[in-house]
């Protein structure tokens, strides 16, 4: 007799305590954030994988794992891991942004996964 096994029926009964979720960042808040100090939006070369702390009614509720601009998408987007109550697709949060050495936040919201779901993918 397996002596996990009642644990694990009540964690698969309440699901997930966390979730891996999209991000996407609003670019109006970042061009706002930018203007501040006199400068165009600055966008990364490259994607960065860093945690980046995530935030929702003013405390850290997550943090994402990785992000950058997507060409396609033509918006800012991340992956990020938080608690199940944060990570409904719509919930508003800010992520952290550094601009000009100062630590600011954008505003942003969880977006559902994959980013882009193309109708034809198959043959």
């Amino acid at each position: 007799r397996f002596i996990g096994r009642e644990a694990l029926a009540r964690e698969k009964a309440a699901g997930p305590a966390w979730q891996f979720v999209g991000i996407e960042l609003d670019w109006n808040s970042l061009e706002r954030l930018y203007a501040q100090v006199g400068l165009t939006t600055r966008l990364p070369n490259s994607a960065w994988r860093m945690s980046v702390p995530l935030y929702a009614d003013g405390e850290q509720v997550g943090y994402a794992t990785s992000g950058g601009w997507s060409p396609l998408l033509k918006k800012y987007i991340a992956l990020a891991h938080m608690p199940s109550r944060w990570a409904t697709p719509g919930t508003a949060l800010d992520m952290e942004i550094t601009v000009e050495h100062r630590r600011k936040r954008a505003a942003a919201r969880v977006v559902k996964k994959p980013f882009f779901d193309p109708a034809r993918k198959r043959a």
